[in-house]
């Protein structure tokens, strides 16, 4: 397609991919949480105690992880021409976030060892288990206009 071509851009329902990323979000959220302030509270804490440091703060990533969501079901909006509506092409929108958004970002650091990699591997494991029940929950509400 070129820039003057007559075909309109496939339309997005941007209330359904909002109202279902504020659900994937919520999903994130709590998995994130579950995860890191439950399940590995203890290793984070003895890790940024190596560091010299307290782990505070956490609550500025739920704000973060909205987005998150919302980015979910808008790329899986966007795949739906290509790909199909349904599962496939919702765990495929999961895929490249938790790409984007765990898998680079936590592997980056890795190498400065400022936290144990089994810690990181397990936060890259995390995501990769939210990111994808997100987007799930989150494609099925979206509909097309």
């Amino acid at each position: 397609m070129t820039a003057n071509s007559s075909v309109a851009p496939y339309p997005l329902n941007w209330r359904r991919i909002i109202s279902g990323g504020i659900l994937a979000g919520l999903v994130v959220n709590a998995f994130e949480f579950g995860g890191h302030r439950i399940y590995f509270d203890d290793a984070w804490t003895a890790a940024f105690r190596a560091l010299g440091k307290t782990p505070t703060g956490w609550s500025t990533f739920i704000p973060a992880n909205f987005l998150v969501g919302i980015l979910l079901v808008w790329l899986y909006a966007r795949l739906r021409p290509a790909y199909g509506s349904g599962p496939k092409t919702a765990l495929r929108s999961g895929m490249a976030i938790w790409v984007v958004f765990w898998v680079i970002p936590l592997m980056a650091i890795m190498p400065m060892e400022l936290f144990p990699t089994r810690l990181l591997a397990m936060a890259i494991g995390l995501g990769l288990v939210d990111a994808n029940l997100a987007v799930l929950l989150g494609a099925w509400l979206y509909r097309d206009k």
